[in-house]
């Protein structure tokens, strides 16, 4: 990876400089927070939930809210260390997180001389207290922690108390929520996962998808067209790791001397390549009705909002469409039980239904038997003969129009894509990509 391409971030993002967007995210839980409000930031992988977290670290993006140091006292603690840990470790974990920020805001604590207990946590933060000072934790990849089964409610239990008895509040990211993260009821019912305001982290703006492209450039001498831009924001949507992979991408094209803006098949297939193992990873933790649903775009109102949170669905006046085209691409290319894909179309056997990009159509049953042939043999030419069977069985009646005659208005029906169904004089028919 060339050091001069601007869009190397594939992990979370480290650095303030680098850091992009998420005012509004922002300004909504410091304030949260300053008010001792605990809050349930969830979000799909790679949205940026752990760069938030470590962004909302930083004194200076505090200062604002006046929590910076010595004002307030904010630790971040990363659950991947403590997924299978003992309450003792992860007691001592928060309680060297906790006196390592009290160092920093000057704040003296008396030495702790149990530091694996909850009363030597217990003991830290009444001391801070004392000084009232308020103190945040934030837990990232929280369900690793939830779904610890060394961790009892009584645990939890805990951990509500210190918020009750000193104020502390809690941040704690996932990619699901509270509720869904953990299979154990006994755990759920603690009284810890009551106290929080849950905060979807979703897909940014388009303005902020536009500004994290032209901040990226601006230490280069490589520009984008606004063609491009335009391109790169329908290809991956507005969407910051995605982001980063098609702009580097792109970045690598334009620096080269044949480059024609305008053709993006080189940046296109480069993107999907990259972006391919983290889509599958999306689509293979949906359940099977929520993939039914994401390749038609359509489904029960409570799974299409949990495809709008996993960010891979976005609502509009009165349907959902996809957030990117490179995700589009993918469901397209996936088997789906009872469906057939091809195309613009998405088919399903047994409702008898019929979608193009998303939008329900109305066919005969005629109709509907010939798109579900030529749709199972994408690309490929349908004979005549093969098609009239589809359609009217093994009956032979001697009209060698009434199979043009169907397709007419098969065409008609599925306008604006009439233009696929593509007429291969004296063999037959086929479903092929215009143009």
């Amino acid at each position: 990876m060339s050091i001069d391409n601007p869009f190397f971030h594939r992990g979370a993002i480290r650095r303030a400089e680098f850091f992009q967007g998420r005012e509004a995210e922002i300004s909504q839980i410091l304030g949260l927070l300053r008010n001792g409000q605990s809050v349930s930031l969830i979000g799909p992988r790679r949205i940026g939930k752990s760069s938030l977290l470590m962004h909302l670290c930083r004194p200076e993006v505090r200062a604002p809210f006046n929590l910076q140091p010595p004002k307030a006292v904010f630790v971040l603690l990363d659950c991947q260390e403590l997924g299978g840990s003992p309450p003792e470790e992860v007691y001592e974990a928060l309680l060297t997180k906790i006196l390592d920020a009290a160092a920093d805001t000057n704040i003296n604590i008396e030495p702790i001389n149990q530091p694996g207990t909850y009363r030597g946590l217990d003991r830290a933060l009444h001391q801070i207290s004392r000084s009232d000072v308020p103190v945040a934790v934030f837990l990232d990849e929280f369900e690793l922690l939830a779904a610890n089964e060394h961790l009892t409610p009584y645990f939890f239990a805990r951990l509500r108390g210190l918020t009750t008895k000193y104020g502390l509040a809690f941040l704690t990211a996932s990619q699901r929520p509270l509720f869904a993260i953990t299979a154990e009821e006994e755990i759920l019912s603690s009284p810890f996962f009551n106290i929080f305001v849950t905060l979807p982290l979703g897909l940014f703006t388009q303005e902020e998808g536009r500004t994290l492209l032209k901040t990226r450039l601006a230490t280069t001498s490589i520009t984008f067209s606004a063609q491009l831009r335009d391109h790169l924001l329908y290809l991956v949507g507005p969407h910051p790791f995605f982001l980063h992979i098609a702009g580097y991408h792109a970045f690598q094209a334009v620096q080269q001397e044949n480059f024609t803006d305008g053709d993006y098949t080189q940046i296109d297939n480069a993107t999907e390549i990259e972006a391919n193992s983290h889509l599958w990873y999306l689509w293979h933790n949906l359940s099977p009705e929520e993939q039914y649903a994401l390749a038609i775009a359509d489904g029960p109102i409570d799974v299409l909002r949990q495809l709008d949170q996993q960010c891979l669905l976005c609502p509009t006046a009165n349907k959902y469409s996809y957030s990117s085209e490179i995700l589009r691409r993918f469901v397209r290319r996936q088997e789906v039980a009872g469906l057939v894909q091809a195309g613009p179309f998405v088919i399903d056997f047994q409702r008898h239904q019929t979608w193009a990009e998303g939008e329900l159509i109305s066919l005969t049953t005629s109709q509907f038997n010939i798109l579900v042939r030529l749709c199972q043999y994408e690309g490929q030419v349908v004979r005549g003969e093969d098609l009239e069977t589809a359609v009217w069985g093994e009956v032979l009646v001697d009209d060698p129009d009434r199979l043009k005659t169907l397709i007419k208005r098969l065409r008609r029906a599925i306008d604006p894509f009439g233009s696929w169904v593509v007429s291969e004089r004296g063999v037959g028919y086929a479903l092929r990509a215009p143009g």
